[in-house]
């Protein structure tokens, strides 16, 4: 892989390439942004660019010995560290740390990489900063993070923040089809559930027909359940795939709400069935629809925290039946 094979993040691109060549890097950085945006493939690209023996004007040769173990993850100049469960604990950090104090056996520098560094206890954070204010000579630590604001700030300060926003869905498309020979309905298609997020696109391709059948179970629950304990408990037997589950059901609320504003004059920007949308539009007003969105919006937002998930789901049942049932209500 080289720089043109990463999907969009062409301005990190070029301010890289511009400190590389100019030998400008610095010892710490922090990649920040949402989740699976591509924020790691971007850090193992980095890493095999500043240790590549045949660097291109595109990045890394992929050819060359280091390029090679780079790739494999068995480069002994590099440690990737992610987190095994909820935390990152002292102990690892402080073999991290003492790994990184080693001179390069082979490489051009070493580079630790730390993923999920929200994860990181408030002792193993301490351990780390400690290196971070008086940093080896010949090394780098980049940090990852989709949850900057939990990260203790004396962290924060001692890195240089790279920030990485969601791709957008024509680059996200663009690429499935241009490097991954998707059919272009199909790439377009994964691209707008994505939420910016090409990871996301491929595991909806894969699991779509799945996830599909899901949605709709979901949907038809959300419509005429009235027992929240049932509804918890379906929740709960899907928490794994619920993410992907609640982009479905938020496109499809964008496509009622999209049908009720304009009606059939956006046939052409939906995302579902043409005659499903037109029917079941009908049911609510278009701010009961703008309403829902809203609701879905955050409750997509809240699982990707760090929050209590029994509080956050019932306040998103309560907040759901009692938003439909005034809608109903209204309408009688």
């Amino acid at each position: 892989m080289s720089w043109s094979e990463i999907c969009g993040h062409e301005r990190q691109k070029e301010f890289f390439e511009r400190a590389v060549l100019s030998g400008r890097v610095v010892h710490a950085y922090l990649f920040s942004g949402p989740s699976r945006v591509g924020k790691t493939t971007f850090a193992l690209e980095l890493v095999k660019l500043l240790n590549c023996l045949n660097p291109t004007e595109e990045g890394s040769c992929d050819r060359c010995e280091n390029c090679r173990l780079i790739i494999n993850l068995t480069h002994p100049d590099i440690s990737f560290l992610s987190p095994s469960g909820d935390y990152l604990k002292i102990d690892e950090i402080r073999s991290f740390v003492r790994w990184l104090n080693f001179k390069p056996l082979m490489g051009k520098m070493k580079v630790g990489i730390i993923e999920e560094a929200e994860k990181l206890t408030e002792e193993a954070a301490n351990c780390l900063l400690k290196t971070l204010e008086e940093p080896p000579g010949e090394s780098m630590v980049i940090l990852i993070t989709s949850q900057r604001a939990s990260l203790l700030p004396t962290i924060i300060s001692r890195c240089q923040v790279v920030e990485f926003s969601p791709l957008s869905s024509s680059e996200i498309s663009n690429y499935l089809v241009e490097k991954k020979g998707w059919k272009e309905e199909e790439a377009r298609r994964a691209s707008s559930f994505s939420q910016g997020s090409l990871g996301k696109a491929e595991e909806i391709k894969e699991g779509r027909s799945g996830l599909e059948d899901k949605f709709w179970e979901l949907w038809y629950k959300l419509k005429s359940e009235r027992d929240s304990l049932s509804l918890g408990s379906w929740f709960y037997d899907n928490k794994e795939q619920l993410p992907l589950i609640m982009i479905f059901l938020e496109q499809y609320l964008r496509d009622l709400w999209v049908w009720k504003v304009v009606g059939g004059q956006c046939s052409n920007l939906l995302f579902f069935e043409k005659e499903k949308v037109q029917e079941e539009a009908k049911e609510q007003e278009a701010e009961t629809w703008r309403r829902l969105i809203i609701l879905v919006d955050n409750l997509i937002s809240d699982i990707s925290g760090n929050l209590n998930w029994d509080i956050v789901l019932c306040r998103f049942l309560f907040l759901w039946r009692g938003e439909w049932n005034r809608a109903s209500s209204s309408r009688n």
